[in-house]
């Protein structure tokens, strides 16, 4: 707080953090107080260093070219209010970069006074996707991916009825634009019907996205390649013994048994029986 003449003056910016959506428009004001026409004051709106200035507004006019490369184009300030002390700083396309603490200065003569805001960049990513395989232990992994958040986002297995599940993997990743993907995965074993929430969280913006999968997970293949190959062997045994039975039955109660296969042939029944009879002595 300074003096400037008879008074005290002061710069205030807003006491909660702003948020801004990715690709949109954020709009950070400052108040020079008590109000009073500041078009004659220096305005440097900069970063964390002041040397890192985004938009600079000296001699009653904008310096565009004192501003950082990334800011040339997408930064600029509202003047409509500035007979009451009041200048808006305007950033067009917000990138995650923009994220973070800016300060505001007014400066005249050899009175200086700043404020720092805070700017909460967000984006909500895509809808959770699933991927299911098999393990090589035999286990279902299903794999949730999700991708295009800021700032990192939470992520949260859950039930059918919200209990949470503990992930057996997390990872995330930050492409070169700034934006995160986050891939998380659990391992199923047990036999039984699985009803499996994906949630991925935005806490700045306390919203998320979620899917649900259902997945009936069949007992493990081993188990049932034994049950089919163990059915397969008694039914080749049951065939065996009924061979064998029908070997046992006597020659001549086997001729009597087929009349169809004996009446084609074009002897009597009598013959067949004494030769039969012949052949068992």
């Amino acid at each position: 707080m300074f003096i400037m003449g008879v008074g005290v003056f002061q710069v205030q910016g807003p006491h909660e953090p702003l948020v801004a959506m990715l690709s949109g428009e954020a709009e950070l004001p400052c108040s020079f107080l008590p109000p009073q026409n500041v078009e004659n004051m220096e305005i440097r709106r900069t970063r964390s260093l002041p040397s890192q200035v985004v938009h600079l507004y000296e001699d009653g006019r904008d310096k565009p070219e004192e501003a950082m490369e990334k800011y040339l184009g997408r930064a600029e300030l509202v003047k409509n209010a500035m007979h009451k002390g009041i200048v808006v700083l305007r950033i067009l396309n917000v990138q995650p970069s923009d994220n973070g603490q800016y300060c505001c200065a007014f400066k005249n003569g050899s009175f200086y006074s700043d404020a720092v805001i805070e700017l909460k960049v967000a984006a909500l990513g895509s809808h959770p996707q699933f991927h299911v395989e098999l393990t090589e232990s035999r286990q279902m992994q299903v794999v949730c991916k999700s991708e295009g958040w800021f700032p990192q986002p939470k992520v949260q297995w859950m039930d059918s009825e919200g209990r949470e599940i503990p992930a057996e993997s997390e990872t995330h990743t930050q492409d070169k634009s700034g934006l995160f993907h986050v891939t998380t995965s659990l391992l199923l074993s047990e036999a039984s019907q699985k009803n499996l929430i994906c949630s991925v969280w935005n806490p700045v913006l306390n919203q998320k996205k979620e899917e649900q999968l259902s997945i009936a997970i069949a007992e493990p293949i081993r188990t049932t390649i034994t049950r089919r190959v163990g059915i397969v062997l008694t039914a080749f045994l049951i065939l065996l013994t009924s061979i064998g039975l029908y070997l046992k039955i006597p020659l001549k109660i086997r001729y009597l048994s087929f009349p169809f296969c004996l009446g084609t042939i074009s002897k009597s029944a009598k013959f067949y029986s004494e030769e039969v009879t012949t052949m068992r002595l």
